[in-house]
């Protein structure tokens, strides 16, 4: 081969090879995302009347690109999500049962959603997570929810359902996360839920049930938040509760709970314990001790409590306390100036004597401190 041909070759090679890229990139990608899962898609937009939230759902691009889907290797759906979509009204659209890979469904923040929770939703036994949440559906929790033995997550929460908390729920053995908050749930705890022994969140707050705090959910020893706030649940705090491993949030407020706080909750990991808005008396003091090593906050206002507060020795990690409105006495407790709580409030009570290291109080809302016995120093008016 002559020397000029030579040279020539590495040019030629090169334009060779720009023209093969160039050919490769002038071909079209195939989707990754399975045809029929796309039309499925597309159908659940048309019937939803094309809202702007779904914008990015364009038939001719690739819909597991498409935002809120996530898909799986062989291109089916397994996520998909409705959120923050004021322009959606109407009930929960129909033809997601023709995507049978679904392994979570998300509905919050829907406004304008309503209606019932659709029957067919039962084709989705693959489900892991069920969020359908922020929304007006109504109605009771159906019962087809209970074949979902996949489930691990499911929130009903701020709804308009109704009816009892299901028994069937029980058979949901892999549930870590039960969220029916802020519905119109009545009735009593079922005992069923004993059975979700990997649960680690129940929340029931701001419904209308009654009766007592269940004492079996001691022995669900994978429990770390409880809220059972605004109900109406009356009788005692079961002692249990407070020898719970992994308990760290309490909260019952705004019941009709009566009696005393068991010592037990004195001697746990606890962050955050409200009991506030109920009928507890006797002594709380043991709440506050320093033997309680987690950085907890305390909320025990409009009670029935009275005790002395004089002599209780304030936790270090304390995160902060609310005792107003009680019949609790005595002066505030030495270490009070020394501990960096957030927050405090011991209004309404009978306290009296000057506010422990005033100075540090001195810039604070004195109505933390107001209606007492008699106070004095900090924000309040200077001790005689």
């Amino acid at each position: 081969m002559s020397p000029s041909k030579l040279n020539s070759f590495p040019l030629l090679f090169f334009l060779l090879l720009s023209q093969a890229i160039d050919f490769s990139h002038s071909q079209s990608t195939p989707d990754l995302c399975h045809p029929h899962d796309k039309r499925v898609l597309l159908r659940i937009k048309t019937e939803l009347g094309h809202p702007s939230s779904f914008g990015s759902w364009d038939p001719n691009t690739d819909c597991c690109f498409w935002l809120n889907i996530q898909c799986n290797d062989q291109g089916h759906v397994t996520s998909l999500s409705i959120t923050e979509a004021n322009d959606i009204h109407g009930p929960i659209p129909p033809f997601l049962d023709r995507l049978p890979s679904l392994t979570g469904l998300y509905i919050s923040n829907v406004p304008n959603l309503y209606g019932p929770i659709p029957s067919y939703l039962s084709k989705l036994t693959n489900l892991i997570s069920l969020v359908i949440s922020g929304t007006k559906v109504t109605g009771p929790i159906p019962s087809f929810l209970g074949q979902f033995t996949n489930l691990a997550q499911l929130e009903l929460s701020s709804n308009k359902l109704s009816g009892p908390v299901p028994y069937f729920l029980g058979q949901l053995k892999r549930l870590t996360y039960l969220d029916l908050s802020s519905n119109g749930l009545t009735g009593v705890l079922p005992p069923t839920l004993a059975q979700l022994a990997n649960l680690a969140l129940l929340r029931l707050d701001s419904n209308k049930l009654f009766g007592s705090i269940p004492k079996y959910l001691a022995r669900l020893h994978n429990l770390n938040s409880i809220y059972f706030d605004s109900n109406s649940l009356s009788g005692s705090i079961p002692t249990s509760l407070g020898q719970m491993p992994n308990l760290t949030s309490l909260s019952l407020s705004n019941n009709n709970l009566y009696g005393p706080i068991p010592h037990t909750l004195g001697r746990t990991n606890l962050f955050t314990l409200n009991l506030a808005h109920n009928k507890l008396s006797g002594d709380a003091s043991f709440l506050f001790d320093k033997a309680n090593t987690a950085r907890i906050d305390i909320r025990v206002d409009y009670n029935l409590l009275k005790f002395d507060f004089s002599n209780v020795d304030l936790g270090r990690n304390l995160a902060g306390f609310n005792i107003s409105h009680n019949m609790i006495y005595g002066s505030l407790p030495k270490r009070l100036g020394q501990v960096h709580v957030d927050s405090i409030d011991v209004s309404f009570n009978q306290l009296c004597g000057p506010i422990p290291n005033g100075r540090r109080f001195k810039r604070v809302d004195p109505t933390i401190f107001s209606h007492n016995k008699f106070l004095c120093g900090g924000p309040l008016q200077a001790c005689k």
